[in-house]
Order: C-alpha cells, then sequence, then structure tokens
C-alpha cells in the first residue's frame, strides 16, 4: 500500500500532530508499507530526505494564515505523488481543503484525522472560525472516505464531528512505550536543577499564543496556591514560546518564580527523562481544543500519573482515580487540591502510577499503526466495490 501523509509540520518541529505524523508514518513502514509525508519545511530546509524509511518533502513556506504555513507546492507535489490514499491532519484546513480537492481530481480515496476543531484564540479568529465551519468545511469535508476521531468522548461533544457521525471512525492517539518507560532515569535532570527529593509536578507545551487553551497561566495560580501547604513544591515547565517572558512574570508576581523552572525547548531525546524527573504531569486545558492530550500518554508510558481538565478529549484518556486526576477546567482551586493530593499520597500517586504504565501499554504506536491500517482497507476496500 502506498500512504501519503499530509501534515502542517514534520518533526523536528514539535507537536502533537506532528509526534504522530512521523509515528504513524514510522509503523506503517515497518509493517511493509510505503509511506511519503508532505509538510512545511520549517525549522529546516525545503526538500527531500529520507528518514527512517519515509519519504518527507518538505515545502517552501509562501505565507500563513490563522498560524497554518500556506505551502503554494502542495498541490503539484500530491498531484503527482504516487499513492493509494491520502491521509491529512486536521487543524489545518488549508491542507484539508487540497487533499479534498486533489483527492476528487486523482479519484483517490482519502482519510482525515481531526486532532481537535479550530480553537477561537482571538475574537477575530473566532470569527474566521465560524465562517470555516459554516461555509467553507460543508465544502470538503464530505469529500473524505473516513474521520478518524483520537477519541470517542471527542467525537461526541465536538459539534461539528457530531454532524459527521456516519464517516466517523475512533482510533486513539499511541506512544513510544520503549522511549517513555518508568526504566528511565531522571535523576541527571533532578540534579542539574538542585530538585533533590521535592514533589515535582511538569507540565510540557508550546508557550505560543497558539497554546494558550493549554492552560499555563491557570496552573500558576494553582502553584501559587500549592507552595502555601507544600512549600518544597516545585514546578518544571517544558516548552519554549513568544510567552514565556509573560509567563516568567506572571511567575515573579505570583510569588513563585524559584520554584518555577523554565526548561525551554528542550531536545527531544531529552523528553523522557523530564517525565521522569517528575512525580506527576499536569495539563489543565481550557476548553475542547485539546483533542487528546498526547502528553498523558507519554506521562503514563513514564509511570506518571496526570492531572487533567474535564474538558476536550482528555475525559477518554485519564479515568478519574486509576491513571490521574479530572479537575474543572479554568479552576485553580481544584487544581491545586489534585496537586496537593498527589504530592501528599505518595502511595496512592505510585498506584495511580503503575495503572499508568498499563493504560499506555495499550496504546502503543504499533497497535495504533494496525488500527490505521485497517481503516485504509476498509476504505479501499469499499472503494472497489
Amino acid at each position: 500500500m502506498r500512504i501519503c501523509l499530509i501534515n502542517s509540520f514534520f518533526p523536528p518541529w514539535r507537536g502533537g500532530a506532528e509526534t504522530y505524523t512521523y509515528n504513524l508514518a514510522r509503523h506503517m513502514v515497518r509493517r511493509g508499507q510505503e509511506v511519503e509525508v508532505f509538510c512545511a519545511a520549517p525549522p529546516l530546509r525545503s526538500g527531500s530526505s529520507v528518514i527512517d524509511g519515509i519519504r518527507v518533502n518538505r515545502l517552501q513556506v509562501n505565507g500563513w494564515l490563522y498560524g497554518t504555513p500556506i505551502t503554494l507546492g502542495l498541490p503539484l507535489g500530491l498531484m503527482n505523488v504516487e499513492a493509494d490514499i491520502f491521509h491529512a491532519g486536521f487543524p489545518s484546513p488549508y491542507n484539508a481543503f487540497l487533499v479534498s480537492l486533489v483527492s476528487r481530481l486523482r479519484k483517490k480515496p482519502s482519510v482525515l484525522t481531526w486532532h481537535n476543531d479550530l480553537p477561537g484564540i482571538t475574537k477575530a479568529a473566532g470569527l474566521l472560525v465560524r465562517l470555516h465551519d459554516s461555509f467553507v468545511l460543508p465544502t470538503y469535508i464530505g469529500q473524505y472516505s473516513r474521520i478518524i476521531a483520537t477519541t470517542e468522548e471527542y467525537a461526541k461533544r465536538s459539534p461539528i464531528l457530531r454532524r459527521w457521525r456516519r464517516k466517523m471512525c475512533v482510533v486513539p492517539n499511541g506512544v513510544d512505550c520503549e522511549r517513555f518507560s518508568p526504566e528511565v532515569d531522571g535523576r541527571a535532570i533532578r540534579d542539574g536543577l538542585a530538585l533533590g527529593d521535592r514533589p515535582r509536578a511538569v507540565f510540557i507545551g508550546a508557550l505560543t499564543r497558539w497554546h494558550t487553551y493549554k492552560g499555563l497561566d491557570t496552573l500558576l495560580r494553582a502553584f501559587s496556591h500549592l507552595v502555601r501547604t507544600v512549600p518544597d513544591a516545585a514546578l518544571l515547565v517544558v516548552g519554549e514560546g513568544e510567552l514565556r517572558s509573560r509567563y516568567e512574570r506572571m511567575a515573579i508576581d505570583l510569588g513563585v518564580r524559584r520554584d518555577v523552572f523554565f526548561a525551554g525547548d528542550v531536545d527531544d531525546s531529552d523528553l523522557p527523562r523530564y517525565y521522569a524527573a517528575s512525580d506527576f504531569l499536569v495539563l489543565p486545558s481550557k476548553d475542547r481544543s485539546e483533542g487528546f492530550g498526547l502528553t498523558i500518554l507519554e506521562a503514563n508510558a513514564c509511570g506518571r500519573p496526570a492531572i487533567g481538565s474535564n474538558v476536550g478529549g482528555i475525559p477518554s484518556v485519564i479515568t478519574h482515580g486509576d491513571n490521574g486526576l479530572l479537575v474543572p477546567p479554568c479552576d485553580p482551586s481544584s487544581l491545586c487540591e489534585a496537586m496537593r493530593h498527589l504530592s501528599m499520597n505518595v502511595e496512592e500517586r505510585l498506584r495511580m502510577g503503575r495503572n499508568a504504565r498499563r493504560f499506555a501499554e495499550k496504546h502503543d504506536w504499533s497497535t495504533v499503526a494496525a488500527e490505521t491500517q485497517s481503516v485504509y482497507q476498509k476504505v479501499l476496500t469499499d472503494l472497489n466495490k
């Protein structure tokens, strides 16, 4: 089978959709499939290369719209690539529209993974989202043979996905259970930051305006409450972006700057060690822009429980009291109490960590790739009936 994957970016650009695209492609190659990827070039130069058996075509960026790279070379690339099936990722209306158009013109089937609805970051962005969802989306989404949601919860709650239920299937996100493992040693990170045996929470996410829905501001407020009852608590913040200085200023204003460690954009190979250096992950997302929360799976694979907001797809990933805790969104008091609970109750935290690892093992990328390939095969079979 010749599979063409299309996503806004590809590693070393870091993000959930990029992790999804790379690992899906890598495991499809392992399963004997031919895989070609089209993406925007940053942070590398444009051009083609082979990575882990994947042909990666990095395209020049000609402009930006709503945080999405516009690559004018994409239509020509898709028209000429040898492929049995196209697989695009959303949210990228530009890519999703072009893939649907090429799918129609070339009479090739296509699949769309719906990572999350378009977030309305600002009033202007919210207007663009409403215009897209009401008038543009209906012109192309029907061309897709299948729409993959990564959680059943998101498929039910998204007002857009509910309209296309007949095309829906659910294939969860995955995690590399060899790379992210309880065997990873985080002592070098703890020692380098002089954390010792302090209770340690970790937040991992981009610090950009397109990712404010991740709720780092809510976490900093909750953490400022936490240190009143757990004075030796520490918070690791892994990620980079133009809002970093704003979050650092916020930590100063809240009086917790010396207890919040901004690690920046760490090397991807070091990421498992940051999970290992922590006691639990916190993902305090604000709304349904959080379609899954891949960092939850990565923390779980390292044997660490997670605290997440009861929004978007997170309730399908965290079972309250089993592999983590769920809290109301935008509620620093509830988030503080959940962090205090895991900080103070070591045995319960370890129990959740063991459950978390078992949960992650069921979501290894090898399993996700097998399920996705089954979707492809059904699409191709239906086409040939």
